[in-house]
């Protein structure tokens, strides 16, 4: 399994927007919606675990996403 896994910014996008209303969600959850700093906080660490969480599965995605396509288009 020493195959490397290239990281396209299709990737990348879909992991930020994906990470990003993940973590707008997770604030919400935990505080009510409100422009203030706290809930700024709340957003941005939110967003950060959950790209975190998030970048092997996504790439996984993608990997399946790409196996289906090159097994479809030999047969």
């Amino acid at each position: 399994m020493s195959e490397e896994v290239p990281v396209h910014a299709t990737d990348i996008l879909v992991l930020i927007v994906v990470s990003v209303i993940g973590g707008f969600l997770l604030a919400a959850w935990t505080l009510p919606p409100a422009l203030a700093f706290d809930f700024a906080v709340s957003v941005l660490a939110g967003t950060v675990l959950m790209a975190f969480l998030l970048f092997i599965p996504v790439m996984g995605v993608r990997l399946f996403i790409d196996d289906y396509r090159d097994d479809g288009s030999s047969g």
